[in-house]
């Protein structure tokens, strides 16, 4: 990590204005690609800025590919001096990029964008200020942030804004957001967000104003006066935005008696929400309260779609959060380059690492950079985390190289194992069959903010599970694939974004639960899923997401989903930038067929022309999709 107080002089005194240090230290270290995606580390202070902390390189361009890590979320503040922003259009605090952008600093290419453990504070007399403008792609998003205004009032434009073209798909993990007119502010059609742990208080307006977006929810808990969330838009069924709810409680202040906590008017999927305080929970697109302090268990704004009387439910499985681990002992942490990794790229670090998972260490580093690898490593014994501050691991392609049973990495570890920030391969790197993690244990194996490039032809997988495999898996803000669920399994995925050119997910016989599900592209091949397949008794559960084929001609018989003597319920929007033909047997921008299930011997297939369109795109909607009972 780059300290931006050693390195660039900000003092974070809670006085002195660092606005130009902390310029500096983003210019010179945003989308270094000599050494990898780099890290400001912003130790516990109070860092005080005049004006807009936006991601650009030295030559003043858009960027991405930077990471703000603070020591504390509660100890860490970037905060604007009082009276910066007192009238005027939004001014953010913190503006993230793309790069290629938009003049605005949006776009497609925000990848690797993030803050973790700090809070950013719009300060008093700044009514005009907005916390964060976000924009990121892929594998991007917070993880233990607090946007507040600090003003008596709790005025500010927004907390968080989100919208710049184009959004996520990002996670978003505890987040809290104190004040402001607009908690969260959203719009554009592409691409989606993801929330677990979102706490939203004291706003002026609403706490979520969802303009056209994908948003899925989970643990969220609320205390205003207003509108907790307003999804916009016109009635179903051309609906163009998508919220999906798990698990809320909602508390109206005083004056909220007379109002509804969540105001639907486009599609909405609701679970387990409790509101005390509001009229009701849920209001219709009619304007009708739905349910009274209690929403239905399950509410949703429908058309429900079944093929075999599922009835109007979801699979509804069970959740899990995955195991939390941070080692404290700095003598049990241990540096790949100290065993003589190189991280530049050039020698075999293959040893080095191996010898640092076997050196009795909790924690493996990697220092920034770019790793290769020429034989199977095999995480095992105590080994707890493996953290890659952004470093890229590479295998060898060379004649070289040697990966015992086509596996780059083996998970036998004998306690839970997270793999954290880490892009594995290369984009548009070449590795044929290559498995880029084996899964052998019977612990639990977490892999977040972690992306797996390779040239979207390759047959290799991101991940396959053993048949001895029978701990749990967790993905959270994981992007690139495909997945082989190949044994039982249960698999646990918030924000998950399998792009390739295959089936992005065979589960057989698995338990996939999955809150916020991103794809790209259809699958290369012909009567296959372009999404997910389910087989083998398998269960499968998406809760929101975006379905994106891109492709302009999709295989006519390959549909997005099939369900094969299994269960499953879909929740999701589809967009589609390329033209639609109405002949069935004429490949195009979607797929012809959203879901094909089969039981038992009978087979049906939902055709997208039955399936609701979404306003203004090419696109679909999928209140609820749910198989057999």
């Amino acid at each position: 990590m780059v300290n931006v107080k050693t390195v660039f002089g900000a003092k974070g005194d809670g006085k002195t204005d660092d606005t130009a240090a902390l310029k500096a230290a983003i210019s010179a270290t945003i989308h270094n690609l000599t050494g990898g995606a780099r890290i400001l580390y912003f130790p516990t202070g109070t860092y005080m800025v005049k004006s807009s902390l936006e991601w650009k390189d030295t030559d003043g361009n858009w960027a991405s590919q930077l990471t703000f890590q603070g020591e504390n979320q509660t100890t860490t503040i970037i905060k604007l001096i009082d009276g910066k922003a007192p009238t005027g259009s939004p001014m953010p605090v913190v503006q993230t990029s793309s790069l290629s952008a938009y003049t605005d600093g949006g776009g497609i290419n925000g990848f690797d964008n993030y803050l973790f453990d700090l809070t950013i504070d719009t300060g008093t007399n700044n009514p005009a200020a907005t916390a964060l403008d976000f924009v990121g792609n892929n594998y991007c998003g917070l993880r233990n942030v607090t946007l507040r205004s600090s003003a008596a009032d709790h005025t500010g434009a927004v907390g968080l804004n989100l919208t710049k073209a184009y959004p996520g798909p990002c996670m978003m993990r505890n987040v809290s957001i104190d004040g402001f007119s607009y908690g969260i502010k959203t719009g554009h059609t592409e691409y989606a967000t993801t929330f677990d742990g979102l706490h939203l208080t004291n706003q002026k307006q609403v706490g979520i104003q969802n303009n056209d977006n994908v948003l899925s929810i989970e643990n969220l808990t609320s205390s205003s006066a207003f509108p907790v969330i307003q999804n916009l838009g016109a009635a179903s069924p051309n609906s163009t935005g998508l919220v999906t709810l798990i698990t809320a409680t909602l508390t109206g202040q005083s004056g909220a008696s007379s109002i509804s906590a969540i105001q639907n008017h486009e599609t909405l999927y609701a679970r387990d929400v409790t509101a005390t305080g509001y009229r009701s929970a849920i209001q219709d697109a009619s304007g009708n309260p739905v349910g009274s302090s209690t929403a239905p268990n399950e509410y949703d704004s429908g058309p429900v779609s079944t093929q075999f009387g599922g009835g109007a439910k979801s699979l509804n499985l069970a959740t899990s959060e995955a195991p939390e681990f941070e080692e404290t002992d700095r003598s049990k942490w241990a540096n790949v380059v100290t065993f003589g990794a190189d991280k530049t790229g050039v020698a075999d670090s293959s040893a080095a690492v191996q010898a640092a998972i076997d050196s009795g260490a909790t924690t493996i580093f990697f220092p920034t950079g770019f790793y290769l690898i020429s034989r199977t490593i095999k995480v095992r014994d105590n080994v707890r985390m493996i953290e890659g501050f952004d470093s890229r691991i590479t295998p060898d392609t060379t004649s070289a190289a040697s990966f015992t049973s086509n596996n780059f990495f083996v998970f036998n570890n004998t306690v839970d194992v997270a793999v954290d920030h880490v892009r594995f391969g290369a984009q548009g790197g070449t590795f044929g069959d290559l498995t880029f993690l084996q899964d052998d244990s019977v612990h639990a194996v977490s892999i977040r903010d972690t992306a797996f490039d390779r040239d979207k032809a390759d047959t290799g997988a991101a991940y396959t599970n053993g048949v001895v495999s029978t701990g749990p898996l967790y993905l959270e803000d994981v992007a690139g694939g495909p997945w082989d669920i190949a044994y039982p399994q249960h698999v646990y995925a918030r924000q998950f974004n399998p792009e390739n050119t295959a089936t992005k997910v065979v589960n057989n016989g698995g338990t996939l639960w999955i809150l916020g599900l991103k794809i790209e592209h259809a699958a290369a091949s012909d009567n296959v899923a372009g999404v997910i397949d389910t087989e083998a008794g398998g269960k499968t559960e998406v809760l929101g997401g975006l379905v994106y084929p891109v492709t302009k001609a999709v295989p006519v018989h390959q549909p997005a989903f099939i369900v094969n003597n299994s269960t499953a319920s879909f929740i999701y929007a589809v967009s589609v930038g390329n033209p639609i033909i109405a002949d069935p047997n004429t490949p195009d921008g979607d797929f012809k067929a959203q879901v094909q299930e089969t039981q038992s011997g009978v087979t049906k297939s939902l055709t997208s022309a039955a399936v609701p369109t979404r306003r203004g795109t090419n696109g679909l909607m999928m209140p609820l999709y749910t198989s057999k009972p």
